[in-house]
C-alpha cells in the first residue's frame, strides 16, 4: 500500500485546544492538527495515559503539544481549561470540541442524571468552551469546530438524550457562526460509524455496514482531515460536514 502524503504544516504557528484528545476521534484529530504545525492543547478527563501517547506522537512528528486535565461533564470547568491553554501557549487559535458522552437506553429510562449528563458534556461545555475561548479566538482570526454526529440529524430510537444534545450542537455551530463573525469561522464534523466499541457484536458491525452506501466503516482519520479542512478554508463557516460514507442519504433514518 502507498504511504499516506505528509499533512501540509499549513497550521504552523497556531494554537489549539482539541477536547476528549486521549483516544479514539479526538486523539486523530489532535495528531492531524499536530503534523498540519500547530502546538495542539491535548485535553483529557480520565484518559492520561492516552493524553501522553498523543502528546509524544505530536512531538515525534516535531510538533509542540501538552496535556491539560479537565471534567468537562462539569461545564464551570471549561473557563479554567482554556485560561491554563492560554497560560501556556500565550494565545488560542482554535477550539475543537470533540469530548463527548454516549448512551444509549429507552426513553422512560432516561433519569434526570442521564439527561443532565448527557447535555453537560456534550452540549453545554462546548457552549461554555466557546464563550471563554471567543477573545482569545476573536483576537486571532480563529477557528472553532464541533465534533457532531449523525445522530443530530436522525431520529433514532434508544438516544433520545444524545441525539438532542448533538442537535442542539448542530444549531449552536450555526449560531455562533453569526455570533462570532467575521473575526472568528465556526463550523462541525458530523461524523458516521468511524470506529465500533471493541465488544460490539459482530451481527451488529454486519447490519450497520449493510446500510452504509461505500459500503464500509470510516476512521477517526477521516473526521481528523475534514477537521482540518475547515481550518484552512477561509471562507467557510456555519457548515457541518458529514463524514458518514454516504449512511445519511441511505439509510434512511435506520440505526
Amino acid at each position: 500500500m502507498p504511504s499516506q502524503p505528509a499533512a501540509k504544516r499549513d497550521l504552523t504557528g497556531r494554537t489549539v485546544l482539541v477536547t476528549g484528545a486521549g483516544v479514539r476521534v479526538g486523539r486523530a484529530i489532535a495528531l492531524e492538527l499536530g503534523r498540519a504545525g500547530a502546538r495542539v492543547a491535548v485535553h483529557y478527563a480520565r484518559s492520561a495515559t492516552g493524553a501522553r501517547a498523543t502528546v509524544r506522537a505530536i512531538e515525534a512528528a516535531g510538533g509542540a503539544a501538552r496535556a491539560f486535565a479537565a471534567d468537562l461533564s462539569m461545564p464551570a470547568n471549561a473557563a479554567t481549561l482554556v485560561k491554563d491553554v492560554v497560560a501556556w501557549a500565550d494565545r488560542l487559535d482554535g477550539l475543537v470540541c470533540s469530548a463527548a458522552g454516549f448512551d444509549r437506553r429507552p426513553f422512560e429510562q432516561i433519569d434526570e442524571r442521564a439527561w443532565r449528563d448527557m447535555l453537560a458534556l456534550n452540549l453545554e461545555s462546548p457552549f461554555r468552551l466557546a464563550q471563554a475561548a471567543a477573545p482569545h479566538l476573536r483576537r486571532r482570526g480563529g477557528v472553532i469546530v464541533n465534533i457532531l454526529d449523525v445522530a443530530a440529524f436522525q431520529a433514532w430510537k434508544g438516544y433520545a438524550h444524545y441525539g438532542t444534545a448533538k442537535a442542539g450542537l448542530a444549531m449552536l455551530t450555526r449560531i455562533l457562526a453569526l455570533e462570532l463573525a467575521p473575526r472568528v469561522r465556526v463550523g462541525a464534523v458530523a461524523p458516521g460509524t468511524v470506529a465500533f466499541p471493541d465488544d460490539y457484536p459482530a451481527a451488529e458491525r454486519a447490519r450497520i455496514v449493510s446500510r452504509i452506501p461505500l459500503g464500509r466503516v470510516g476512521t477517526p482519520a477521516d473526521v481528523a482531515r475534514a477537521v482540518h479542512f475547515l481550518f484552512t478554508a477561509d471562507y467557510v463557516t456555519g457548515s457541518v460536514i458529514t463524514v458518514d460514507g454516504g449512511r445519511m442519504a441511505g439509510a434512511l433514518g435506520r440505526l
